[in-house]
C-alpha cells in the first residue's frame, strides 16, 4: 500500500519542524499514537477536529496537509527563525557600512537570497563578504541596461 498525500505531508511537516511525533501529540493534546496512526495508515479517516488540531499545532492549514504539490521548504521551521535572527542584523550592518540606499524589494530579495544561501548549513557563521557580494549584484542588476 502506498502512502497517502496526508501521510507524506504530515511526516514532512513534522520532520521540517524537527519534532517527534509524541511531542506533536502532546502539544496538540491528542491521544497517544493518534498522529502515529495517521502517518502509518492505521487511521485512514481522521476527524476534521483532529486534523485541525494537528494543522494548528504545526502552523499549517488542513489544505496544506492534503496538498500533493506542497514542498516542505515552503514553511519555516524553528531553525529558520533562528537563522533569520542571525542574518538580519548582519544585512543591516552591511548596508550601513556600505552607505547604501536600498528599496524594500531589494532588501527583501537580499534577505531571501542570504537566507537560502545559509539554510542548508544554518550553524555556519554569517560572512559579511557574501552579503556584500549579494548586495553588489542587486545594485548591478538595478543599474544595468
Amino acid at each position: 500500500m502506498s502512502d497517502t498525500v496526508l501521510q507524506k505531508n504530515l511526516y514532512k511537516f513534522i520532520k521540517e519542524r524537527n519534532i517527534q511525533i509524541t511531542e506533536l501529540e502532546r502539544k496538540a493534546e491528542l491521544k497517544k499514537n493518534s498522529v502515529y496512526n495517521i502517518i502509518k495508515g492505521i487511521s485512514r479517516k481522521p476527524s476534521a477536529e483532529i486534523l485541525q488540531t494537528i494543522a494548528d499545532t504545526l502552523g499549517v492549514s488542513i489544505k496544506d496537509l492534503y496538498n500533493p504539490n506542497i514542498k516542505v521548504n515552503d514553511y519555516l521551521g524553528q531553525d529558520d527563525y533562528i537563522l533569520f535572527q542571525k542574518i538580519l542584523p548582519e544585512i543591516i550592518k552591511t548596508i550601513k557600512k556600505l552607505n547604501l540606499v536600498v528599496s524594500e524589494t531589494e532588501f527583501s530579495q537580499t534577505l531571501n537570497e542570504v537566507f537560502n544561501y545559509y539554510r542548508p548549513t544554518p550553524d555556519e557563521s554569517i560572512d559579511n563578504k557574501i552579503i556584500e557580494w549579494i548586495l553588489h549584484q542587486r545594485i548591478q542588476e538595478k543599474y544595468s541596461i
